[in-house]
């Protein structure tokens, strides 16, 4: 009797652990809530650093404001009957940069969007973990001015300086330690550049940072010359938005991507758009030059870490 009550118990417990312990070995990771993900704080020094970008990007647009880039959409001139139209095409397919038509009348120069791109190729990532070095790579080699095709450091030598390998991934602050190094006396690196972490947040109080994103790009693209380097889940399935080159919903712990260029001015739509350079096309995504709007790039950044590399 006593063997047979021991038998029952052991078996009453062990269907108990199997109920109970299902439901917590089959949970879906990305059950958890959308922006639970976290680095570790800025150190004070790492802040000012960051501060002092963000007021060198402010006073850069300011200048491009007093310049009257943003009023040259507003500078077309409307042909006359017997003139052909001005034929602006621009490429609805995200896969590819925008294309503009150099207009014959050149007092319709005016009527392309502003915009700006940088010269950087894609390069597909080596590993599943290795979407910041590849990062690394792009940025390094358009740093180097290298010619196309060619690869200024390989990507294990850019793991290595960004810890990947060691930590399994690659966080904000060890991805501009890389950076760094792989474009340290690069001859498009500008003088004094220094890499810098930023937290991306509504410095305005209008409830969007889409606006301050794209500001930002506006600067490190048109004025300094250099890409960013952003961080974001590529397709979480619980979240509105996601990369053109993640088409079907994944499970990521996040994935980096290359800023490149930008289009349009910021109107709190979808108008504005940044461009960008993936390279995950055995890890689900796809390897290439792609774009989405700005507006919705935001809210990827702010779903992840809510930081970036610029």
């Amino acid at each position: 009797m006593f063997a047979r009550r021991m038998a029952f118990a052991i078996l009453t417990a062990t269907m108990l652990a199997t109920v109970v312990a299902a439901p917590v070995m089959g949970r879906d990771p990305m059950t958890r809530p959308i922006g639970t993900t976290v680095e570790r704080p800025l150190t004070a020094a790492e802040r000012a650093a960051s501060e002092r970008r963000i007021a060198e990007a402010d006073a850069n647009l300011r200048a491009m404001a007093d310049s009257g880039q943003e009023l040259l959409p507003l500078a077309c001139v409307t042909p006359q009957s017997t003139s052909a139209p001005l034929s602006t095409t621009a490429r609805l397919s995200t896969t590819a940069p925008v294309s503009t038509t150099a207009p014959a009348d050149p007092r319709l120069a005016g009527c392309a969007p502003p915009q700006g791109f940088l010269s950087m190729e894609a390069r597909d990532q080596q590993f599943g973990h290795y979407c910041g070095p590849a990062v690394g790579q792009v940025v390094a080699n358009y740093a180097w001015n290298m010619a196309p095709g060619a690869n200024k450091y390989t990507q294990a030598l850019i793991a290595g300086w960004m810890g990947t390998d060691a930590n399994g991934q690659t966080n904000a602050t060890s991805l501009e330690i890389g950076l760094e190094r792989s474009t340290a006396n690069a001859p498009r690196r500008p003088a004094g550049w220094d890499w810098v972490v930023t937290d991306l947040r509504d410095r305005d109080g209008d409830r969007a940072s889409g606006d301050e994103l794209h500001g930002y790009i506006r600067s490190n693209i048109s004025v300094a010359r250099m890409p960013m380097a952003i961080p974001v889940k590529p397709h979480d399935r619980f979240s509105q938005f996601f990369l053109p080159s993640w088409p079907r919903a994944v499970n990521s712990v996040g994935h980096w991507i290359g800023i490149y260029g930008w289009l349009g001015l910021w109107n709190g739509g979808d108008t504005a758009r940044a461009y960008y350079t993936d390279s995950s096309r055995d890890e689900g995504g796809a390897t290439g030059k792609f774009w989405l709007p700005t507006r919705h790039l935001a809210a990827l950044i702010g779903e992840h870490t809510g930081r970036f590399v610029w």
